[in-house]
């Protein structure tokens, strides 16, 4: 169906809510490292993103960087 289709349907909270919420990231394995190396006060999104590449880390930059951005805006 088209989205001008569905939209007056649908509640609002089922527009928003995806399926990408629960998708699995190439980060997911290296978000420990990078939770122990922020609670170590290290924040530079490029300086870890070079440490993560060694450890076979095959994701781009923007995603770390992503990561980190949530961490600093969230509560």
């Amino acid at each position: 169906m088209a989205w001008h289709t569905v939209t007056p349907f649908a509640e609002p909270e089922d527009l928003f809510i995806g399926q990408w919420q629960s998708r699995s990231s190439v980060l997911d394995d290296y978000k420990p490292y990078l939770d122990g190396r922020w609670n170590e006060r290290f924040t530079n999104a490029w300086k870890l993103w070079e440490e993560n590449v060694p450890l076979d880390y095959t994701g781009s930059y923007q995603r770390v960087r992503a990561y980190l951005r949530e961490k600093r805006t969230s509560p």
